[in-house]
């Protein structure tokens, strides 16, 4: 199933073939730095797309297999995760290494922003961020997402930083442009 396209990507549920650029991805320790810290072993992130990812999403919410279409390549998953007590949802999106630096997180956050307030009519986005992932908090500050909060993870020395952006700054604020977003 096919969700959502963009001038270079395609969002559409993980297949089989996602499985061994899935499983390098979450291996990386770079990719895994500001997500929990730890590579995911090879077992664990194979059994994580078996079980979690394979076939999946099949309806709005959850982590798309996100496809660089010039190479028809799997290169992350990105979507929108619904908040469990508001009528909200987080934006997410993680990138295999080799394609940092493009653009490709932007382009993707462009669209599930989007989708989150033209179709899903949603009257906030959220995100959270670790503290330090400058690349990630550029994003959120581009698009014109506001710092609500931190949260210090007990034990861990890390800072998760929240963030939200309501449907009406998004839209005074020129962040709705639409470039790059096929049908726009």
């Amino acid at each position: 199933m096919i969700l959502l396209e963009t001038t270079r990507l395609l969002f559409r549920t993980h297949e089989a073939r996602d499985e061994n650029d899935f499983v390098v991805m979450r291996t990386d320790p770079e990719v895994r730095r500001y997500v929990g810290g730890a590579p995911w072993p090879l077992e664990k992130a194979r059994s994580r797309f078996r079980n979690e990812y394979l076939g999946k999403p099949t309806a709005t919410y959850g982590l798309w297999a996100t496809v660089l279409k010039e190479q028809n390549r799997y290169i992350g998953c990105c979507g929108l995760r619904r908040a469990e007590t508001e009528e909200a949802a987080f934006l997410a999106y993680y990138i295999a290494r080799p394609f940092w630096g493009r653009g490709l997180a932007s382009e993707a956050s462009r669209a599930f922003i989007r989708f989150a307030f033209e179709s899903l009519r949603l009257p906030r986005l959220l995100a959270d961020v670790e503290r330090g992932n400058k690349a990630s908090e550029h994003i959120l500050e581009k698009f014109r997402f506001k710092l609500a909060r931190q949260e210090e993870l007990p034990g861990s020395g890390r800072i998760i930083c929240y963030y939200e952006l309501w449907k009406d700054d998004w839209k005074e604020n020129g962040a709705s442009r639409t470039e790059g977003v096929v049908g726009a």
